[in-house]
């Protein structure tokens, strides 16, 4: 068995790298002298990093393709503020000769308790309506199983095996946390469990996850927003009586969770629930994606490299829970 080696999130800039990685993706390029070069995007469980290969780029990486597993070395270098290695040496490998569980990214909560959270939020689900919904969707065949391997995203957040239905079940928990508080407002407490679990149901769809994340000819084509509206909306055909009243505030929930039409949301929200359900979303995936960028900067930087997605550079200092602290006297 051939060692791993260094991880993503411990590569610092000036180390010489001899590790273990995985291909996700793979461009031939031209620089501006005319030379070919490639740049391949390497990952782990711990996330990924762009390499380059400037020597024989063409031939190097002719039998390399998304999900091979290779050996690499190299030096890290930072390149426009972000780290990148420039490889020396990169040899595909076989399965067998490693782990392959150090190189896909996967949850961290175990899938059976997060099912068992699914089952819950579900049969806790009063509306009649809404629990036959929930239930037919989610016993159709395969369903489940490729809703609890999917990732919620690409890039960003959630991007591993299993980010689908952990982002699904914090939206769920944090409306269950959150619904008393703004209970005043008179909103509907099934309405908001089923808009959060089924908003990207459609992404079981939109992205294949075979050891790397792709989108789907059908993901690019339609995108999630639309195929989990679609997915809805002819499963509400299957139940006699739905309300049309309902069948509306939840198909527009659906359709406005992104918040903005330049966010790629067809709709605005224009309920309390699709505002609520929107607010919930967008700040689970902005912390997600803030704690990735700063799991993946070195320890001794006080700022991430900037982000582009969220046009500003964060913050890598937390500051201490204090309350355990006693104050001195």
């Amino acid at each position: 068995m051939i060692p791993k080696g260094e991880f993503i999130s411990e590569l610092r800039q000036g180390d010489a790298v001899r590790a273990v990685f995985m291909v996700s993706e793979k461009r031939l390029l031209t620089a501006r002298n005319g030379k070919e070069y490639a740049r391949l995007i390497l990952v782990d469980k711990t996330g990924e990093i762009t390499a380059i290969i400037w020597d024989d780029a063409r031939k190097v990486i002719s039998d390399l393709k998304p999900g091979t597993i290779v050996g690499v070395r190299g030096v890290i270098e930072a390149y426009e503020e972000r780290l990148q290695v420039r490889i020396t040496k990169i040899t595909p490998l076989n399965d067998d000769d490693v782990d392959v569980s150090t190189l896909i990214p996967t949850s961290a909560r175990e899938m059976s308790e997060m099912l068992d959270e699914l089952n819950h939020f579900i049969s806790e689900i009063k509306d009649t309506y809404l629990a036959r919904l929930l239930k037919n969707i989610f016993n159709r065949n395969g369903i489940t199983a490729a809703f609890a391997k999917s990732p919620a995203a690409k890039v960003i957040h959630h991007n591993y095996a299993g980010g689908l239905i952990e982002h699904t079940l914090t939206l769920a928990k944090a409306i269950d946390a959150l619904y008393p508080i703004f209970s005043s407002a008179g909103m509907n407490r099934d309405l908001l469990i089923a808009g959060a679990l089924l908003h990207d149901i459609g992404k079981i769809y939109e992205y294949s996850f075979d050891r790397v994340i792709n989108i789907t000819p059908v993901g690019r084509l339609l995108g999630h927003v639309y195929i989990s509206a679609h997915m809805v909306d002819k499963e509400i055909d299957n139940i006699k009586g739905f309300p049309d009243e309902l069948r509306l505030q939840l198909i527009h929930m659906i359709l406005s969770h992104h918040g903005e039409l330049e966010f790629g949301s067809p709709k605005l929200p224009m309920t309390k629930e699709a505002m609520f359900l929107h607010m919930i979303d967008d700040l689970d995936a902005k912390l997600k994606g803030f704690s990735s960028l700063i799991e993946s900067t070195p320890r001794e930087e006080v700022f991430s490299t900037f982000s582009r997605i969220y046009n500003r550079y964060i913050y890598t200092r937390g500051y201490p829970d204090s309350s355990n602290k006693v104050l001195d006297s």
